[in-house]
């Protein structure tokens, strides 16, 4: 630290001053009179009544207007400046006001302000940001004491007066000239307002209720009634002496109220004879007669760095507020006081010894500082005011200020490490360690002071406060620091784990000592007793608390840097300080869940370990713990089996069979789940059916297989289970009902019969016999249950019962099988109706047999027609194929008059039959003609002698004639069966091309016939 209380820096030499004072390059016309800055506008009064408007943004444009008065007579005048920059007032101390407005030639005089030097003005801020041409209602304050209320309006700029209205609402209860007047709107409550008024030896503060809003023009003004009644009984501070400067300022901040903007009032300064009375504006709930200033301080006048006796004792003429420094304005020199610590901060001396300032004004809106002498313009330039307000906070132990205002890492650091080492000596270990963990300090270093106090918790901060400081690629000191707190956590919650059964036995003793109290009755001793057992209970509240915050933390952390986390030093330091719910909460943090079930399974806690299974299970985690499980826990797991269907059935089947189902212990469990996946998910595995059938042979009863029955019969179409399976396991068992059912679905119907028989269901039978589709099988089997009910003596009536419900079996079919000597009376009626119908049958069969008669004699008829039919051809008719005449050969002539060569249509017909066909016409030809060859030569042959031989060869060459006959209406049927041109052959020539490949080979050309 330095003698002002700055802390040393890095800044280098070539780094700017904050304050420097540069002279504006700008020749002014004539003598400058006063000068004004607002919002970037610069407006000068130079003398010869002239008004100079500069833009700074565009200093080459000046605008130049006129005052009204005598060139020559304006030597002096205060100038005021909205903060837009578009109204000004001047007043001369003659008492002469005048009015301009931006782009206006000449100002205009105020005909309502004569007599009236104007000395201070208050501006209205919610003008400020407008865009209204009006200033709305400002205050005026004059040289005798009083205030006004008016409100400049530009009107028309060819009238030559303005004829503002102007309202006289108060005066001082000591008659001063005003020297600054100040107004200001409560942020929190807009209608109340707070005006400063001050002279060379007071300032006022009146506070109350005035709504600007609702007030204009020339109506009555909203100051008076608050105003009068300040004054009244009014609340100044007063500084005794000789009057003093009494320039007063008001430095303005920008705030924020969630999306809205707010310019709040902060700090005031006031010229007085003894110093710079400085302070804060703090608005909250004051009214009427309360102050609002707070940390108020008189600041002396700092002496010149090289004074004379004049100089010593002259007074600053006007001052301005920057956000950490008052401005001072001498005849010939600047300095700027820091607001923090009072001390001088700039001081500079202008230029020329015979140049004399006159004046200081800032421009707030866009905070700039600017000087003036009647011959220069100054701009006093700030840069980085807050550069070193950082040492000064930090010098004042003001910590969070001082982080505030660092401009650099280091300075933040150096700012921590003063906090960190202030609250360590300080004993406030933890806030020491957060600091401490946002400093460059070496990391053993802290460390080991902070495990010499041998306390958990501040070394716990510590870590938590670095591990945030930490960036995400140092993997390997997240991973050390994460573990460490790890195991931190762990021993803070078993300490205070300890800390609570101590407070249990304590509350045990307790209620012990009550008891005793209650024997022997003492007011003294129960009430103590009651206090004491208050306090435990108290006291096990905060542990319990405590614990709770710890344990969140402790699962923060290890979710926050889940990947940092190593699994297998977490687990054993959860084992070593037996901490089960961190180690079972980490290991589903981890998605560990097979470790969570064999937890909970070494446990013998199945029920939790089912739920776990139920919520994070995988396939194959359920197929690996569900044998022990359904052994333990059969109801719940199948509940939770029942809600997966992501399993495979057949994988569980080991689990099924590991299960004692006890007939006294309720519904079979795995029955249970494997007819849901058979009837719900729809599962079509042959293990999972064989092995429910297997389940429902051994559960069913023998005289109730109704479910087992259902399954055989509503799955057996598909074959889902093995039917030889199933009818082994039913024999085993003695499943009679279900073993005819199979040996039927079987198609072994004898035996499915048999065995019904067998069992005497002769109902069942029946059912069984009507199954075959071959009759004959079906009648034998009707023929097989009549035989077993004769055979077992049972009364003809209910044979013939049988015989009447078969619609298979006739009287004539069941006679055989009784005895010899049965008396017919029984079945008498049965034989009659039969010998009925088989005489119906004869009839029915005589009439088919002359129908057939007569059909064949009209067949016989039609055939010797058919002998008969002809056809005529013109003499010129020519083959459909060749295209030549039709008499040169053979030929074959159909009804739909087409007309084609014996060889023509061969070959056409060869061209389009199949592989068969062909072969059987080629052999057909060849037939034909090797019988035509052995007739020839039978033909040449001598003639015999004998008549025998002469028999024998006139019968050899009937033979070839016949053999022939029946060879050429072979190949007629072949060949002539139907038009190539009208029948079938033609219909599937459709799809074959035009030209064949064969026709294109042989004939190049042919392509060429067909191109278009």
């Amino acid at each position: 630290f330095d003698t002002d209380g700055y802390i040393a820096t890095t800044l280098e030499a070539e780094d700017a001053p904050v304050f420097s004072l540069d002279t504006v390059q700008f020749r002014v016309p004539n003598k400058i009179i006063s000068l004004a800055v607002s919002n970037d506008i610069l407006v000068l009064v130079i003398e010869g009544a002239k008004v100079l408007r500069i833009k700074l943004q565009e200093a080459h444009s000046i605008a130049e207007a006129s005052v009204p008065v005598n060139p020559t007579s304006l030597r002096a005048c205060n100038v005021f400046l909205d903060p837009s920059g578009r109204h000004l007032l001047l007043s001369t101390p003659q008492g002469e006001s005048f009015y301009y407005y931006e782009g206006w030639d000449a100002a205009k005089p105020l005909s309502r302000f004569k007599n009236m030097e104007v000395t201070a003005v208050a501006w209205n801020s919610s003008a400020w940001s407008s865009a209204t041409s009006s200033t709305r209602t400002i205050l005026l304050g004059t040289h005798d004491g009083k205030v006004y209320e008016t409100e400049l309006r530009p009107g028309s700029e060819k009238a030559k007066r303005s004829d503002i209205a102007v309202h006289c609402v108060a005066e001082l209860p000591v008659r001063e000239r005003v020297t600054g007047l100040a107004m200001e709107a409560f942020p929190a409550r807009r209608k109340h307002h707070l005006v400063l008024i001050t002279t060379g030896t007071r300032m006022y503060q009146i506070v109350g209720a005035a709504d600007l809003e609702s007030q204009t023009g020339d109506k009555s003004a909203v100051f008076e009634a608050m105003l009068r009644n300040g004054l009244t009984n009014p609340n100044f501070q007063e500084i005794p002496g000789m009057p003093g400067p009494g320039a007063l300022t008001v430095h303005h901040r920008e705030t924020r109220a969630g999306s809205r903007a707010h310019i709040v009032a902060t700090d005031f300064a006031w010229l007085t004879s003894m110093g710079v009375f400085f302070g804060r504006l703090t608005f909250g709930a004051q009214e009427a007669g309360d102050s609002v200033v707070e940390n108020a301080a008189l600041i002396p006048y700092p002496a010149p760095s090289s004074s004379t006796d004049i100089s010593s004792t002259e007074q600053p003429s006007s001052l301005s507020l920057t956000e950490f420094h008052i401005l001072l304005q001498y005849s010939d020199r600047v300095c700027a006081l820091n607001m923090l610590n009072s001390k001088v901060a700039y001081e500079q001396t202008i230029g020329s010894s015979d140049e004399t300032l006159q004046g200081l004004t800032v421009d707030e809106t866009k905070h700039t500082c600017w000087l003036y002498s009647p011959a220069n313009i100054y701009e006093l330039v700030v840069t980085d005011e807050d550069r070193d307000v950082w040492g000064i906070y930090l010098s004042r132990h003001q910590f969070d200020m001082a982080l505030e205002h660092c401009y650099n890492d280091m300075q933040r650091d150096m700012v921590l490490r003063a906090q960190a080492e202030h609250l360590f000596a300080a004993e406030d270990y933890v806030q020491s360690a957060e600091c401490f963990a946002r400093t460059s300090v070496n990391f053993e270093e802290v460390v080991l002071r902070f495990m010499e106090k041998k306390d958990n918790m501040v070394l716990r901060s510590y870590l938590v406060a670095k591990l945030k400081t930490l960036r995400k690629q140092d993997h390997t000191q997240i991973t050390l620091l994460v573990m460490w707190l790890v195991e931190i956590y762990l021993s803070i919650i078993g300490d205070i784990e300890t800390k609570l059964a101590s407070a249990g036995m304590a509350i045990a003793s307790s209620s012990v000592t009550q008891m005793n109290t209650t024997a022997e009755p003492s007011s003294s001793s129960s009430s103590a007793s009651n206090n004491s057992s208050e306090s435990v209970l108290s006291v096990k509240a905060a542990y319990n608390r405590e614990k709770s915050d710890m344990q969140k933390e402790l699962h923060a952390l290890v979710e926050e840097h889940k990947q940092a986390v190593d699994p297998k030093t977490t687990y054993q330091l959860a084992e070593s300080h037996g901490r089960r719910d961190f180690w079972l909460f980490y290991a589903s943090l981890c998605g560990d869940y097979e470790r969570i079930v064999e937890y909970w399974m070494e446990k013998e806690e199945c029920v939790r370990a089912i739920e776990v299974l139920g919520h994070y299970g995988t396939p194959e985690m359920f197929y690996k713990y569900s044998p022990a499980l359904m052994s333990a826990e059969p109801v719940a797991l199948v509940d939770v089996l029942m809600r997966q269907p992501k399993l495979t059935p057949n994988k569980l089947i080991p689990a099924f069979m590991r299960y004692g189902h006890e007939p006294s212990g309720g519904a079979n469990q795995s029955i249970r789940y494997l007819r849901f996946c058979i009837q719900k998910q729809m599962c079509r595995d042959p293990v999972v059916y064989n092995y429910y059938l297997t389940l429902l042979v051994k559960e069913s009863d023998t005289d109730d297989e109704s479910e087992l029955m259902s399954f055989l019969t509503t799955y057996g179409k598909d074959m889902l289970y093995d039917p030889d399976y199933a009818l082994r396991m039913c024999k085993r068992f003695r499943r009679i009902q279900s073993c005819v059912h199979l040996y039927s679905l079987l198609r072994l119907y004898e035996d499915a019969v048999e065995l019904a028989l067998k069992q005497g269901d002769i109902e069942l039978a029946q059912i069984h016999a009507e199954r075959p589709d071959d009759d004959k099988l079906c009648k034998r089997l009707w023929l097989k249950i009549a035989q077993h009910m004769i055979q077992a003596k049972q009364p003809a009536s209910e044979v013939m019962e049988l015989v009447r419900r078969s619609d298979r079996l006739g009287v004539e079919d069941i006679l055989p099988f009784f005895p010899d000597f049965t008396r017919v009376d029984d079945f008498k009626d049965d034989i009659c109706v039969a010998l009925e119908d088989y005489e119906l049958q004869i009839q029915d069969l005589r009439g088919e047999m002359d129908e057939a008669t007569r059909t064949a004699e009209a067949m016989q008829r039609d055939m010797s027609s058919l002998k008969n039919r002809f056809a005529i051809l013109s003499t010129k008719e020519t083959c459909q194929v060749c295209s030549q005449p039709l008499w040169l050969r053979q030929f074959y002539v159909f009804p739909c008059q087409h007309s084609f060569h014996s060889d023509c249509l061969t070959r056409r017909v060869v061209g389009s039959c199949n592989r068969v066909q062909r072969r059987r016409i080629q052999e057909l030809q060849a037939q034909i003609v090797e019988i035509t060859k052995q007739r020839r030569q039978l033909r040449l042959t001598p003639l015999m002698s004998k008549t025998k031989g002469a028999g024998k060869q006139t019968e050899s060459d009937e033979q070839l004639e016949q053999q022939q006959r029946r060879a050429n209406q072979q190949l007629d049927a072949l060949v002539a069966g139907e038009c190539v041109l009208c029948g079938e052959v033609m219909i599937k020539s459709i799809a074959e091309p035009f030209i064949s490949m064969d026709q294109t080979t042989v004939n190049a050309g042919a392509d060429d016939a067909w191109s278009i």
